[in-house]
């Protein structure tokens, strides 16, 4: 039987039997990168690590809460595990704002769901972690600091080959602040068509960086 009966506002994921679920150790790393190794999302796994002991630095850096930053990074990607079509069914149903770049590509909402699996699975409550995890990918308009330290540390610590083309704008511009550092990369992104079809979050974003 799934571990992933998320009792949501309409209970739409429910009975995932493709997701293999081993026993919660106590320990939220551990947990996390036993769930994500046991469905063959071994560097899923390593990612989450990565982006968890950078946000873990950059709290250091700017003065926040270690342990609320670690535990936003290393559960951003816990959706992994679900498939991107019963991301879109659950969205639909509970009756979500679904963009269009998340219509198109149902992997975006990966960032949402996460934060619900987080909420239902790990019994997270903390606001802050809960709020960075859903807009980890897009950030949004009136993001806290924990919101766009996670976003930050996702792009600095990111998952593909080779370094990030954009990580001297992004470490240049934290000598600044966070919100230089994130409207950077968004800038980045953009002007070098790495977002084809950004999310509604990510214009909201850009527009209240800018002022």
């Amino acid at each position: 039987m799934s571990c992933f009966s998320v009792k949501g506002s309409d209970d739409v994921i429910s009975d995932l039997l493709y997701i293999q679920c081993p026993i919660l150790t106590g320990s939220i790393k551990n947990d996390v990168v036993n769930l994500l190794n046991e469905n063959n999302k071994e560097k899923t796994a390593i990612h989450c690590v990565q982006v968890a002991e950078t946000c873990a630095d950059l709290a250091v850096q700017f003065g926040l809460d270690k342990t609320i930053a670690y535990t936003s990074g290393i559960l951003h990607d816990i959706s992994a595990v679900v498939k991107p079509s019963d991301m879109l069914y659950y969205a639909e149903n509970c009756g979500w704002y679904i963009d269009e770049s998340e219509r198109k590509h149902n992997i975006i909402l990966h960032q949402r769901i996460s934060s619900v699996l987080a909420m239902e699975y790990y019994g997270v409550s903390d606001r802050h972690i809960l709020s960075a995890i859903e807009c980890h990918s897009t950030l949004k308009a009136n993001a806290s600091e924990y919101d766009m330290l996670l976003f930050l540390a996702d792009k600095i610590s990111w998952d593909q080959q080779g370094m990030p083309p954009f990580l001297d704008i992004i470490h240049k511009s934290l000598n600044t602040s966070l919100k230089a550092a994130s409207l950077a990369y968004i800038n980045y992104a953009l002007d070098h068509d790495m977002i084809l079809l950004p999310h509604k979050w990510l214009n909201e974003a850009k527009i209240w960086l800018e002022v």
